[in-house]
């Protein structure tokens, strides 16, 4: 497939720490002035609308085998850092994050069409219950076994 703009290199994303499996993402820098990586560092976007799409699509589809390779951090919060820096505003890097959104749109149709939407979330519902209770629970027996020392 030929492209205007160079696509970063395909690879997996495990290894043994969060932090360095993140930092490997095409977007994901370091930014001078800034003590937290930024999740929305892409190249210059070209002149070249359809071709800026594709760079959001290869780099959403980055970010896609990256949960694929570390599913124990998925809902923890990378999609919604990413959200955070993109600036919306920038009327040139639009076709990035365009392609970026849309690609992750038709993913998740693919996994929500896999599922029973309505049965998953309910379950998501009752596993986080059951883990503020079970954090309540600890915390009492905490604050009892300190009383008795």
């Amino acid at each position: 497939m030929q492209h205007s703009q160079n696509f970063p290199r395909r690879r997996r994303y495990k290894l043994h720490s969060l932090e360095q499996q993140e930092a490997l993402l095409p977007f994901v820098r370091f930014c001078p002035g800034r003590t937290y990586r930024h999740y929305w560092q892409m190249p210059t976007p070209s002149k070249d609308y359809p071709s800026n799409v594709s760079y959001g699509r290869e780099c959403a589809a980055h970010l896609l085998q990256w949960m694929k390779d570390n599913r124990e951090y998925v809902g923890k919060g990378l999609l919604s850092r990413v959200a955070r820096d993109i600036d919306f505003d920038d009327r040139d890097g639009r076709g990035q994050w365009m392609g970026f959104f849309n690609y992750l749109e038709i993913m998740m149709l693919l996994g929500a069409d896999r599922v029973r939407v309505y049965r998953h979330v309910d379950s998501q519902h009752q596993l986080y219950l059951a883990l503020g209770q079970r954090l309540k629970l600890e915390a009492r027996f905490r604050r009892i076994r300190l009383r008795n020392r």
